[in-house]
């Protein structure tokens, strides 16, 4: 039986910092959510939204593109911090995958801005906030790797394979977050889903390395 979201994790773990940084994020992240680039946004409709003199963006930032970079940072750092506690908190349901998919589902609803926009900087052209958000996307499987190993959920060694396994497994679930914001009554389905198709990848990667076993997380 699918558990309801557990309320000891809260999905909301943004760093502290200054807040005129805040509120311009913030700002930048409500306006950005309904347009395509962050090269269309006005320093002045910016600082309109955020409620501050537009010279207080060069208080915290270089220019747009390091706004944008800033942005991916804080929400990998959220990523980084919610996912850990997830994995962490046994007690919520006995499922890791589901503890952790199941926190996504929850930011993402809750911050549904830095969601999407992270979403279109991961698919959008190359730049330093895409890269930025890649590199610390690889970390956050790194420590998926580390951590799943002291569960004893993957076996030592292969850690490459277990890496690009990961990597297609964390797009799939992405997708999965996506159609969770479109239909959230589907929430049940889609841990199951998310479960299954980790099931799947494992099964494959014990089949194409035999000398790899592991249980299914």
């Amino acid at each position: 039986m699918d558990l309801p979201p557990d309320s000891s994790l809260s999905p909301d773990t943004a760093p502290r910092m200054a807040a005129g940084k805040r509120q311009l994020m913030d700002a930048a992240l409500r306006l950005l959510a309904h347009q395509q680039d962050v090269d269309t946004l006005s320093l002045r409709e910016l600082a309109r939204e955020a409620g501050l003199n537009h010279n207080t963006f060069y208080r915290h930032f270089r220019d747009l593109q390091d706004l944008q970079t800033a942005l991916m940072h804080d929400f990998t750092q959220r990523l980084r911090e919610g996912t850990r506690q997830a994995r962490a908190n046994v007690g919520s349901h006995p499922s890791v995958t589901h503890r952790v998919v199941g926190w996504l589902f929850d930011f993402a609803s809750q911050h549904r801005e830095v969601f999407l926009v992270a979403y279109r900087t991961l698919h959008g052209p190359p730049g330093a906030a895409r890269e930025h958000l890649q590199t610390c996307l690889d970390e956050l499987r790194r420590d998926m790797l580390q951590e799943q190993r002291a569960m004893q959920l993957l076996p030592p060694g292969h850690d490459e394979v277990w890496m690009r396994v990961l990597a297609v497994y964390g797009r799939a679930v992405y997708g999965l977050v996506v159609r969770y914001l479109e239909h959230p009554r589907q929430r049940a389905a889609l841990l199951r889903e998310s479960e299954e198709l980790l099931a799947i990848l494992v099964a494959g990667t014990t089949a194409l390395y035999p000398h790899t076993s592991t249980r299914t997380p």
